[in-house]
């Protein structure tokens, strides 16, 4: 998520298929990506849902939220813009999708020469809304495997932690099906 011309498309692609384009289209409402992974021995397909940051896609949005298991905000770290309207795509997130693991990430670190975002204003940002955050350059590639891998093994880890706990829960239940109580009034 995030606004537009911010590099997207260019991070999803260089993640899925390791290749970059100088140039793109505009994303008209929503594209959509596969990769395997194998994190903490787990085999994993991604879904990557590469979003418009065009408001008129805004509509769109909350039928490709519904099951996300996390998500990716990006903005550019030479477009204070884009950082400045980051609330604004972390509510989208968190009203469709609920309280998912989310990471912040400041693409084109490439071209940090033009900044007009630091890291310690991003990484305070990211503190506060308690996001991962790392910076990334899809046209070189830099820590592009990291935005995508980090999330996903945070999103695992956070399954098998729901999993054990359901598990505990069921064998407490079970427990206390062979009891009980027996209240008589008086």
């Amino acid at each position: 998520m995030g606004a537009g011309k911010v590099g997207k498309t260019s991070l999803t692609i260089r993640f899925a298929e390791d290749r970059f384009r100088e140039s793109y289209l505009p994303t008209l409402g929503v594209d959509f990506m596969t990769k395997n992974l194998t994190v903490n021995e787990a085999k994993v397909k991604l879904q990557l849902w590469d979003t418009g940051g065009q408001e008129f896609v805004m509509s769109l949005l909350p039928f490709y939220f519904s099951g996300a298991a996390g998500g990716v905000l990006v903005y550019d770290i030479t477009n204070r813009n884009s950082f400045n309207s980051l609330d604004y795509w972390l509510k989208q997130i968190r009203q469709n999708a609920g309280e998912v693991p989310v990471v912040l990430a400041g693409n084109k670190v490439d071209i940090a020469d033009q900044r007009k975002v630091s890291a310690e204003e991003a990484q305070a940002f990211a503190a506060d809304k308690k996001l991962l955050y790392l910076e990334t350059s899809a046209k070189t590639g830099i820590s592009v495997p990291d935005l995508f891998e980090g999330i996903v093994k945070v999103i695992v880890e956070r399954e098998a932690k729901k999993r054990a706990s359901k598990s505990k829960k069921e064998e407490k239940e079970e427990e206390k099906e062979g009891e009980f109580s027996f209240w008589q009034k008086a």
